[in-house]
């Protein structure tokens, strides 16, 4: 299970800042998307709480950089 989260979690990020490169809004939702896989996978198992923190941080970005970006 986490194996299948963890290539979820890396297909979103990825997906999600090849959006951002190409100036599309989009993909700062599929990034949070990603970030919030990334916290689930992080809690099953073994819990990493500094990693978790670190994912609520991008998260936060994600939130701040889709509400500000304007579209070209």
């Amino acid at each position: 299970m986490i194996l299948i989260l963890s290539i979820i979690g890396t297909i979103l990020s990825l997906g999600g800042n090849i959006f951002i490169a190409k100036k599309n809004r989009m993909g700062w939702l599929i990034w949070l998307i990603g970030n919030v896989v990334w916290i689930a996978v992080n809690f099953l198992g073994n819990p990493n709480i500094p990693m978790v923190l670190m994912y609520v941080v991008y998260m936060v970005i994600n939130i701040v950089g889709f509400m500000k970006w304007k579209e070209d």
